[in-house]
């Protein structure tokens, strides 16, 4: 019973490992990656009504509905996608344990040969008098080959561990899908639109895993934001000082951070992504302050400027007007309800309107930042490190080399498995000094 088991199980992994059925789960994935880049993933169900509406389905049948109803809007956390990941492992590691184990194991063997008719199958091979063995030997330590020699035979080979890099390129492979899977399952993503001078804790949640948990005991502290403009006028890169703290206002970390420069704590990557502005301050008459809130507006041209309006201040009667910023360097332009240009000034200077003295006294910026929690990242890393050591160990040959004495006669063959031409090179070179004197 337990050697039909045995048998059973030994047929199933040889099926799982065939190298047809990989294939076949590669280009699976393959699709299903191209599915999940082609439809947008992650958003709400409003987006997809509007982009992919019912009524006008793509090519047919891509509609909203069958979109979320085949769960196209998470591709890569559906049960379908990670079982085929699931199956994908398992082939390479049945692969590994059935196939290249047992043909690494198999190249540690070594055989002699005794006659020429039995190294006549190998391509390099040669008869030479007034040859030495012992010379050969010699030659063959020289070039850093391992040689086992029993009498008038020797077996010599150079390279085992090339023959080791198809079992890392699986093992590598294994790690990444591996370490894609738990950042799906436990990982999160939020995006923060934060004022400076303000206190935010992790809430707007874009998107997360089954088993993912945002942690409420931080929260984040926007110091100060900046925008650095190059010569030309056009912005060069912004910067936010951000501050990590605890539910008692306790620094735990802090960061100046910028595009590509974030701020890591304990597995959360705080980036910088975006900005805006927040409101202006405003004094009214040298006796009132108070904030401005302004909204932002996109054009069809990717232009955004920010706008705000000023009869939303009751108490000063300014009726239809519009105040319009477009960036943080302080320049303010006014305009009525024709879109005419009223009046345009810089911050701290005053402006008359309805008989009201208005000063612009400061701008709010707004930073944007993406928080990630990635728990399959380093595994990820490791899996690609590895991958790239196979890719160096795969160019290291491996080569064998067989010879004997036969009466007065040396018999010598060799095969290698790349870089045949300098093989064959080095297989002659090492021949000639093998001569008696």
């Amino acid at each position: 019973m337990l050697k039909k088991i045995n048998r059973n199980a030994w047929l199933i992994a040889n099926r799982l490992g065939n190298l047809q059925f990989a294939i076949l789960l590669l280009l699976l994935i393959a699709a299903f990656s191209s599915i999940g880049t082609f439809i947008e993933q992650g958003k709400d169900l409003s987006f997809y009504q509007l982009n992919y509406p019912d009524s006008q389905p793509l090519f047919g049948f891509i509609s909203a509905k069958f979109i979320l109803t085949a769960g196209l809007d998470h591709v890569y956390t559906t049960w379908w996608f990670i079982l085929n990941l699931f199956l994908f492992v398992i082939s390479l590691f049945s692969c590994t344990l059935i196939r290249q184990l047992p043909s690494l194991k198999f190249s540690r063997l070594w055989r002699f040969y005794d006659n020429y008719q039995s190294i006549k199958k190998f391509n390099i091979k040669i008869k030479m008098d007034n040859a030495s063995l012992t010379k050969l030997a010699f030659q063959l330590k020289n070039n850093n080959y391992n040689v086992i020699q029993e009498g008038r035979f020797i077996y010599a080979y150079k390279g085992l561990i090339g023959r080791i890099s198809p079992i890392i390129v699986h093992a590598s492979i294994i790690l990444v899908l591996f370490g894609s899977v738990i950042g799906s399952a436990s990982g999160f993503m939020t995006q923060e639109l934060v004022p400076t001078n303000t206190l935010f804790h992790l809430r707007n949640i874009i998107n997360s895993g089954p088993f993912s948990e945002v942690p409420q005991s931080i929260e984040g502290y926007v110091k100060d934001f900046k925008i650095a403009y190059s010569d030309e006028g056009v912005i060069d890169q912004f910067y936010s000082d951000l501050s990590i703290l605890d539910t008692s206002a306790n620094p735990l970390s802090s960061k100046t951070i910028y595009v590509n420069e974030p701020l890591r704590y304990k597995g959360i990557v705080f980036y910088q992504t975006d900005w805006g502005i927040a409101n202006l301050t405003l004094n009214i008459d040298d006796e009132k302050n108070l904030d401005l809130p302004l909204s932002l507006v996109d054009t069809a041209s990717n232009n955004r400027f920010w706008i705000s309006n000023l009869s939303q201040l009751n108490y000063l009667g300014i009726e239809n007007t519009f105040l319009v910023l477009q960036d943080l360097t302080g320049r303010l332009s006014l305009y009525d309800s024709n879109k005419n240009i009223v009046a345009e000034v810089q911050v701290g200077q005053m402006l008359t309107l309805n008989g009201h003295n208005i000063r612009v006294t400061g701008i709010i910026p707004s930073t944007g930042l993406q928080v990630k929690s990635d728990p399959g990242t380093l595994i990820v890393y490791l899996g690609f490190l590895m991958l790239m050591i196979s890719t160096l160990l795969s160019y290291v040959s491996y080569s064998q080399v067989w010879a004997f004495k036969d009466s007065n006669k040396l018999c010598v063959a060799g095969q290698t498995n790349r870089a045949v031409f300098i093989f064959e090179k080095h297989f002659n070179e090492m021949l000639v000094n093998t001569k008696k004197n």
